[in-house]
């Protein structure tokens, strides 16, 4: 999927002329730091509202500059405050890249995501490949989206979302935007899961026996499931710790 991600840098879009250049969905900023009005972006409400009126799928993000737990706490409740009344389509992610945050990073992004997907939104986190690599190595539990700005993403790892260049050009948009692809189709899978539904067990589980090549990825493409949920079935902490001949519970 081709997605532009923006924020009042952007100013006032032509958002009929955004969906007319080929751009399927769209992450927009929704506010930065703590859940204060004055820290909203102030292009938010006008964007998601465009982008309902004209039905592009779109997600939000957050810059964070967290540095404790209440921090994150409100970073959680600032977005929750402005999502309220929209319908998303990919996940809230969470923007890390603050300098000076870098030691709380890992576990504010678990403080935040839990708030998140306890009101029942997916939760996904933005960091540059350098961030990825040094300070949220083993957090693969959310939505990944790594920025490395090259022809060829280098970066080791099941990610959905590559943001390639900070240097795109859109009709419709002004000057210079982010670009990005995403890897799986976010936007049918966020639609299909209900994060605050219970599962309602079948009388038998689907099992599937892991082969080799396999990927946590691939087995939820196939079976019509989340990444989160195969985890949550299989009680797997660490996307990556899946081997041949493992039982898998894909459905229940």
């Amino acid at each position: 999927m081709k997605i532009i991600d923006v924020s009042t840098f952007q100013g006032v879009i032509d958002w009929e002329k955004v969906k007319r250049s080929g751009i399927e969905a769209v992450i927009l900023r929704c506010g930065y730091g703590k859940n204060l009005k004055k820290q909203d972006d102030a292009q938010f409400k006008r964007n998601a509202d465009e982008c309902t009126r004209l039905q592009i799928p779109f997600g939000v993000y957050l810059y964070s500059y967290a540095k404790n737990e209440a921090d994150s706490r409100s970073e959680a409740a600032h977005v929750l405050r402005l999502v309220k009344g929209y319908k998303l389509s990919l996940p809230v992610y969470l923007d890390l890249e603050e300098e000076g945050t870098e030691d709380y990073a890992r576990k504010g992004a678990e403080v935040f995501g839990d708030i998140i997907e306890k009101a029942g939104y997916w939760c996904g986190v933005y960091a540059n490949k350098f961030w990825w690599e040094n300070y949220l190595k083993g957090l693969e539990r959310f939505s990944k989206w790594v920025a490395q700005y090259s022809k060829e993403l280098t970066y080791e790892g099941a990610i959905d979302i590559w943001q390639y260049s900070s240097e795109g050009r859109i009709d419709g948009i002004a000057g210079n935007v982010d670009m990005n692809i995403s890897y799986r189709d976010l936007v049918t899978l966020v639609l299909n899961t209900d994060l605050t539904k219970p599962e309602t067990p079948a009388e038998k589980p689907v099992i599937y026996t892991v082969k080799a090549g396999d990927t946590l990825t691939g087995i939820a493409r196939k079976y019509g499931t989340t990444i989160y949920m195969l985890k949550k079935l299989n009680q797997i902490k660490n996307a990556n710790l899946i081997y041949v001949g493992q039982k898998l519970i894909v459905k229940k």
